[in-house]
C-alpha cells in the first residue's frame, strides 16, 4: 500500500461516517440505519440511508453516495486532499505538514486551495491586529457594544487598521501570495497594479462555511480621525468611510445567497432543537450566541433566499424569522414569507418591540425574555392575516377589502402553485388561507392558478443532480449487479468463486469498468476478511462507478445464502448472453463447447476492450 494509500485508510478507519453526516444533516434512525434529506437535491422526503456499519450512504433518488470522503467532498465542494485534511482534523490524525507557502507546493495546490489559505491567513492577521495598539479603537468598540473576551475569541473577530496598504504588506512579509489575497477578494489594483486593502478601518467579522473555513469577511466601519489621505487617488475614488457594514465580493469560494453567518457555529444547536432562528445582522448573530441562544444565524446583506432555506431544512425543521422592526425589516419579512411558504417546515416570523434589533433586545433583556418572544412567534400566514385584518378593517370600500384579501393570496401562490410542493403541504395550506379569507379551498385553488407567475420562476429540479448514467433493468443488467453486489457485501467469497469471475461477459460499459476494478481490488487483497465495501470505493475515482458501487451493495445486503446462489446467478449470466455473443449448442452450464462458439466469445469480449480470465483455477502464487 502506498503512502498515500495508507494515510486516507488511516483516516477511513477513525471517522465514522454517521458522525460526519450527522453534523450537516439531521438524522434518525431507520432499522439498522439512519435516514435524512438528502443535501444533494431538493429533497422533500428523506431519502438518503447511511449505513454504519458498511460506513457508507445513499440516496434512493439521486442515485449519490460513496463513503465518507465522498461525503465530505461533495458536501464541501472538497478537492481529495481537502477532504482528508478535513477529516483528519476532526478526528486528530496528524498529517504530513503541509507548507502552502512553498513555491512547489503552490504549484500543485488548487487556486481554491490557495484562496481558502489566504483567507485562513487574514483571519489570523486581524484577530492579531485587534490585540495591538492599531486595534485600539476597534477593541474598545467591541467592549463597549458588550461582547466578552470568549465571544470575541470564538467568533475570531479582528481589525482592519486605518491603513490603505497594511494587510497587502504584512502578507508580503508573510510570503503570502498577492494573486490569492486578489482572488479571496481581500485586496484591489490601482491602477499602476499596485495593491491596496479592501478593509480599512473596520471591525472584522470572519464569514466561514459549515465546516468552519474562512471564506470570506464582513467589515463594521469604525469612526475616521479627520486627517487627510495619504492616498488622495484612491481616497477619492473610495468617497469616504463607504457603507456601514461591507462584505468581501463574491469569489470562487464565496456567494453570500447561499451562505449564512454562523451557521458553523450554530449547527448542532440547530440540529438538536431541530429550529432555526435567522436574523439579518452579524451583531445579532453573536449577542445570542453570548447570551446562550446559540442556533441563531444571519443572511449577509440579502434577502432570505431558496437556497438558504434549502440549505436550513437539511438541520431543522422549525424556522423563526425575527427581522428588525423598522420598514426595510417588515419587507424583508415579506420576501421571507413568499418564498418560505412552499417548503414544508413550520415557518414562523416575528419582530422585536420597541423599535430594537436583536442584539439590544438580547443584551438588555438576556435570554429567558428573548426565548419567550421566539416561543410566541406567530405561523408566518397569521403574521401576515394579522396584518392584512387590520387593513381591511381600515378599509372604506368593499374593492380595498378584496384586495388585501388579494394580497394573502399573491403572498401562498408560489407555494401553491410550485409543481415541487408536497401535496399535503399543498391542501393543508389551501384549507388554511380558506378558513382566514372566508373561501372553499377549490375557490382558493382556482384563485391562485389564474394568478400569473413570477417571470423568474423555474420548474423544480437540481441540475448538480448526480450524473449518474441511467441503467437498464433487463436481466443482464440485473445479474452483472448482483454478482457484484454479493462480492461487495461477502468479499471472502472471491476464494471461491473468484477464478470463474468472468468479465468477458459484463456488458460493455461502467458496470464491466466496475467489475473489472473489483476483481483488481479482491485480487489484490492480503485479508479477504477485511474488504470492506468503503475502502473499495476509496479506491475509485469515478463518481459514477462509486453510485453503481453502492447501489449494488445496498442491493444485495440481506441476500440469503448468497455462496449458494452465486454459481447459479453466474450460469445465467452466462444463458442470458448466449444468445448475444455465443451461438447455440451451449452446455448446461451456458458455456459454449464448441471451439468456434468459445472464439466467437473471445472475440466479442476483445471488441468490448475487457480482460477476460480462462474459466478454471489461478495460476501459482494467485
Amino acid at each position: 500500500m502506498s503512502d498515500s494509500a495508507y494515510i486516507f485508510q488511516t483516516v477511513r478507519q477513525a471517522a465514522r461516517i454517521e458522525e460526519i453526516i450527522g453534523e450537516h444533516i439531521a438524522l434518525r434512525p431507520a432499522g439498522r440505519e439512519l435516514v435524512g434529506l438528502c443535501p444533494f437535491h431538493e429533497d422533500r422526503r428523506p431519502s438518503m440511508y447511511i449505513n454504519p456499519g458498511k460506513q457508507i450512504f445513499y440516496c434512493f433518488v439521486c442515485n449519490s453516495g460513496g463513503d465518507v470522503f465522498r461525503f465530505v467532498q461533495n458536501y464541501h465542494k472538497m478537492t481529495p486532499g481537502e477532504a482528508l485534511r478535513f477529516l483528519a482534523q476532526r478526528y486528530g490524525i496528524k498529517l504530513p505538514e503541509f507548507r502552502p507557502n512553498d513555491p512547489g507546493q503552490q504549484q500543485r495546490a488548487s487556486a481554491r486551495e490557495n484562496m481558502l489559505a489566504a483567507a485562513a491567513w487574514a483571519a489570523l492577521w486581524f484577530a492579531d491586529n485587534l490585540e495591538k495598539p492599531s486595534g485600539a479603537q476597534c477593541r474598545e468598540y467591541l467592549v463597549g457594544r458588550g461582547l466578552s473576551t470568549d465571544t470575541i475569541r470564538n467568533f475570531g473577530l479582528g481589525a482592519a487598521p486605518d491603513n490603505w496598504t497594511a494587510l497587502a504588506q504584512a502578507a508580503v512579509r508573510a510570503g503570502v501570495s498577492e494573486e490569492h489575497l486578489l482572488g479571496a477578494g481581500l485586496i484591489k489594483r490601482r491602477a499602476d497594479g499596485s495593491p491596496f486593502d479592501v478593509f480599512r478601518n473596520r471591525a472584522m467579522f470572519p464569514i466561514r462555511d459549515q465546516s468552519g473555513r474562512v471564506i470570506a469577511f464582513g467589515g463594521r466601519t469604525l469612526p475616521r480621525a479627520q486627517t487627510p489621505s495619504a492616498d488622495a487617488a484612491v481616497a477619492a475614488a473610495d468617497s469616504g468611510d463607504g457603507p456601514k457594514y461591507l462584505n468581501s465580493p463574491e469569489t470562487a469560494i464565496f456567494n453570500k445567497r447561499d451562505t449564512l453567518y454562523g451557521l458553523d457555529a450554530a449547527r448542532q444547536s440547530i440540529i438538536r432543537d431541530k429550529t432555526v432562528v435567522v436574523v439579518e445582522g452579524y451583531m445579532d448573530v453573536i449577542a445570542c450566541h453570548q447570551v446562550g441562544v446559540t442556533n441563531v444565524v444571519a443572511t449577509l446583506g440579502t434577502a432570505l433566499t431558496e437556497k438558504h432555506v434549502t440549505l436550513l431544512r437539511r438541520f431543522a425543521q422549525k424556522v423563526v424569522l425575527l427581522f428588525d422592526s423598522d420598514d426595510a425589516g417588515r419587507r424583508a419579512a415579506d420576501r421571507a414569507i413568499e418564498m418560505i411558504l412552499k417548503y414544508p417546515l413550520d415557518s414562523r416570523i416575528t419582530h422585536v418591540p420597541d423599535g430594537k434589533d436583536p442584539f439590544d433586545f438580547c443584551m438588555t433583556h438576556g435570554p429567558e425574555p428573548f426565548k419567550l418572544l421566539l416561543a410566541r412567534a406567530p405561523d408566518v400566514l397569521d403574521y401576515k392575516w394579522q396584518q392584512i385584518g387590520r387593513a381591511m378593517d381600515a378599509a372604506p370600500s368593499l374593492a380595498e377589502k378584496q384586495a388585501a384579501s388579494m394580497t394573502l393570496l399573491r403572498l401562498a401562490a408560489a407555494g401553491l402553485t410550485d409543481p415541487s410542493t408536497d401535496p399535503i403541504r399543498r391542501g393543508l395550506l389551501e384549507k388554511h388561507l380558506a378558513d382566514k379569507i372566508g373561501m372553499t379551498p377549490d375557490q382558493v385553488r382556482k384563485i391562485v392558478r389564474q394568478m400569473p407567475r413570477s417571470p423568474d420562476a423555474a420548474p423544480a429540479g437540481n441540475s448538480d443532480t448526480s450524473t449518474a448514467q441511467a441503467v437498464s433493468t433487463d436481466k443482464l443488467f440485473a445479474a452483472e449487479e448482483w454478482i457484484i453486489g454479493v462480492f461487495l457485501n461477502h468479499p471472502a467469497l472471491w476464494r471461491q468463486f473468484g477464478a470463474e469471475f468472468d468479465l468477458g461477459l459484463f456488458t460493455a460499459g461502467p458496470l464491466a469498468l466496475l467489475a473489472q476494478r473489483l476483481m483488481g481490488y479482491l485480487e489484490g487483497a492480503t485479508d479477504l476478511e477485511h474488504c470492506s465495501i468503503a475502502e473499495f470505493i476509496g479506491t475509485l475515482d469515478d463518481a459514477q462507478l462509486v453510485t453503481l458501487a453502492v447501489r449494488a451493495q445496498k442491493r444485495c445486503e440481506n441476500v440469503v445464502e448468497p455462496a449458494k446462489n452465486m454459481a447459479d446467478t453466474q450460469a445465467e449470466l452466462r444463458y442470458q448472453r448466449r444468445g448475444i455473443i455465443g451461438p447455440p449448442g451451449a452446455d448446461a452450464a451456458g458455456e459454449p463447447e464448441e471451439p468456434a462458439a468459445r472464439l466467437a466469445l473471445q472475440q466479442k469480449a476483445a471488441q468490448h476492450g475487457l480482460m477476460r480470465r480462462q474459466l478454471g483455477p489461478r495460476p501459482p502464487g494467485r
